[in-house]
């Protein structure tokens, strides 16, 4: 599965209350998916959708993690 990333956006009040700082938003196809993560003491997690969508995610959600949102590039 390839997915695009299309935006790195804050999280929403329910996103939020699920434990997310950031959220990815990656396209497949026709579908958005919406992948939330959060810092974990020196890494992150990141939740929310399949497992493929999160392993194209992953170059992404380290780029944030150690650059924060300018570091985020769609």
């Amino acid at each position: 599965m390839t997915t695009t990333l299309q935006a790195i956006r804050r999280p929403t009040r329910a996103e939020q209350k699920r434990g997310a700082e950031i959220v990815f938003e990656r396209k497949e196809g026709r579908r958005l998916h919406a992948v939330l993560a959060c810092k974990c003491y020196e890494s992150w997690e990141q939740w929310g959708a399949p497992r493929e969508v999160l392993s194209d995610n992953v170059d992404a959600v380290e780029r944030w993690r150690h650059k924060g949102l300018e570091g985020g590039e769609v």
